[in-house]
């Protein structure tokens, strides 16, 4: 048993450190990567546009984003093409950067499924993963990805 959950420790604390090599580029083609971001919490959300829980969560989303400035937030596509993602925020008008990744780079941080919204901490750790739609007009869950 002990060797079992010495294990399952050493699987989740390599999905933490990985986290700061997860890159992604933005609409000029730049390469952006986490660990430029080291040193400050950050919101990462993963989400596609062929996603449909995506597509009904971006919205709210979209609108949380644009309201809170202060708070670090990525929020990334893992569409095929950069493209896609730029098609799909105009034809919706979504107001989010379009940044694109690839879901090799979000399995590597435990990613499963979309939309995943991920805190990064300060340190480069994972220590929030959400899974699924989130109700973004809910304050409470604002004030949990705060701490």
């Amino acid at each position: 048993m002990k060797y079992w959950i010495t294990f399952v420790l050493l699987i989740f604390t390599s999905m933490s450190a990985q986290a700061a090599e997860f890159q992604w580029i933005d609409q000029n083609g730049t390469t952006h990567h986490l660990s430029e971001m080291k040193g400050k919490p950050v919101i990462l959300h993963l989400w596609a546009s062929w996603c449909p829980p995506c597509q009904s969560e971006l919205p709210e989303f979209s609108a949380w984003f644009n309201t809170h400035q202060g708070i670090t937030t990525i929020p990334v596509s893992l569409d095929d093409h950069i493209s896609d993602v730029t098609a799909f925020l105009t034809a919706e008008k979504i107001n989010i950067p379009a940044l694109l990744s690839d879901s090799d780079q979000a399995r590597q941080l435990g990613v499963r499924g979309l939309p995943t919204t991920l805190l990064i901490a300060a340190d480069g750790s994972i220590s929030q993963h959400h899974l699924g739609p989130q109700d973004w007009t809910d304050k409470s869950f604002t004030t949990a990805l705060s701490r």
